[in-house]
């Protein structure tokens, strides 16, 4: 709905990026805090509140004319979205403790997010036939009601630091950590999303680029310096077993599916001048793929809990998907089935398999206490590589003739993720060891 938003708004081609940026740099830089005030208050009652908001902010935005006030309402309805991540985590783990189920359900969780992000291409498909605005509208009428039901008949959960004073709750908030962390991923995010616009040479990448990076260490030593069960992370995160390979290989997925799904919907409908909704149909074997995927995993849980093996062979599944995007052409007439329609089924299986393992692996790798920590961490993960990706590929345009509408830029950017994922893959191949893997005997829960 980028440019549908950007002409009714005066958005100059620019601040584009801004229309989906504003959402996607306060979500991915909150994650964190969400999860901490997740694991300190109860989480049914932080969910709630994120999701009662979402419903309201989303009404207030359909009825926006001002592209900065647009702007400034995607950035708070992200921030209220955000709520409802680590506190979903943090109750799942709570009313399903038992290990195996514990991760069934969390895989389940996982298919949802996959197949909501599919689906709402063709819903945004369906409301561009009238106005973007009603988008925003219809998912106001289908939050709302469900959000003031969950107020009432959520189940109620409790916060690891149920018994602490509230002064004290506030003390392990760490918002000195908190400050760092979001200062470190806004910036980061801003420059990678000003490559594609300035370039990679410019001060608007390389200056952001750079602070961050240098926040990031003193983000990791404010963390260690903090005194433990008050720091934003647990202390000893980095010497969690398997944590990097776990890290690398979650790196890698959002990546995937952004760059499928962002070029070839912008392809579908720039170059072979489909309107929004077929685009969208287009691309629906991907969620028809996630739910039979997910579903799948329910019965197959070895999927998600030996991911030894299963990670390099699904990441081969989406480095052949990338391959068949890559050789598509495009995807115009015949193509479409025979490499588009193919590349979206097999990668997607993949990619699912990749999601859901390495979301559950990351959640239960780290301590109970951190259970909505734990859920943030993961997605940081997951938005930093849909991000770098998103902006490799716009970088990749230039070895085309720097138009969407020649292929070899999109060619050569499905070859860089197909090659990044194939990598991970192989590296949490030789890397990640099952021995070390969290073994819970009893109920995986956080003590209240």
């Amino acid at each position: 709905m980028t440019a549908p938003i950007a002409a009714d708004l005066g958005v100059s081609t620019a601040n584009e990026a801004w229309i989906l940026g504003t959402y996607s740099m306060v979500f991915a830089a909150t994650l964190l805090f969400a999860g901490r005030l997740a694991d300190l208050y109860a989480p049914h009652r932080i969910y709630t509140i994120g999701f009662i908001g979402l419903a309201v902010f989303y009404l207030i935005i359909s009825f926006m004319t001002d592209q900065y006030a647009f702007f400034f309402l995607r950035a708070v309805s992200a921030l209220l979205a955000v709520w409802t991540i680590p506190s979903s985590i943090n109750m799942i783990i709570q009313m399903y403790p038992e290990p195996a189920e514990q991760a069934k359900k969390l895989a389940l969780f996982g298919m949802a997010s996959t197949l909501a992000n599919t689906v709402a291409l063709v819903l945004a498909g369906v409301f561009l036939l009238a106005s973007w605005m009603w988008y925003f509208r219809f998912i106001t009428i289908i939050i709302g009601p469900f959000s003031v039901l969950a107020w009432f008949i959520m189940p109620r959960t409790q916060a690891v630091a149920e018994d602490l004073p509230g002064s004290e709750k506030w003390k392990r908030m760490d918002l000195g950590g908190v400050a760092i962390l979001i200062a470190c991923l806004v910036l980061f995010i801003l420059g990678f999303t000003q490559a594609s616009i300035s370039g990679w040479n410019s001060a608007l990448f390389i200056a952001p680029l750079v602070i961050s990076v240098v926040l990031l260490p003193a983000f990791v030593i404010w963390e260690q310096k903090m005194p433990h069960d008050y720091s934003l992370l647990p202390h000893e995160v980095w010497k969690f077993p398997n944590i990097f390979p776990l890290i690398l290989q979650a790196s890698a997925i959002f990546m995937w599916f952004a760059c499928a799904q962002l070029r070839i919907a912008t392809y579908f409908q720039v170059a072979l001048h489909d309107s929004a909704i077929l685009a969208a149909v287009k691309l629906m074997p991907m969620g028809i793929t996630a739910l039979v995927v997910g579903t799948i995993s329910q019965a197959m849980p070895w999927l998600i809990t030996k991911p030894r093996f299963v990670q390099p062979v699904a990441s081969a599944l989406c480095f052949a998907g990338s391959m068949l995007f890559a050789f598509s052409n495009g995807g115009a007439d015949v193509d479409y089935w025979k490499f588009m329609f193919t590349g979206q089924v097999i990668g997607t299986a993949g990619g699912m398999i990749v999601f859901i393992g390495m979301n559950t692996s990351i959640i239960q790798a780290l301590t109970l206490q951190y259970a909505g920590v734990g859920g943030s961490f993961a997605n940081i993960i997951f938005q930093v590589g849909a991000v770098v990706g998103i902006a490799v590929q716009s970088g990749l345009l230039g070895t085309g003739d720097g138009t969407i509408q020649d292929w070899v830029g999109s060619k050569n950017s499905y070859f860089f993720t197909g090659a990044y994922i194939m990598l991970t893959g192989l590296i949490f191949l030789v890397w990640f060891r099952q021995s070390k893997a969290p073994q819970h005997a009893g109920p995986v829960v956080a003590p209240p």
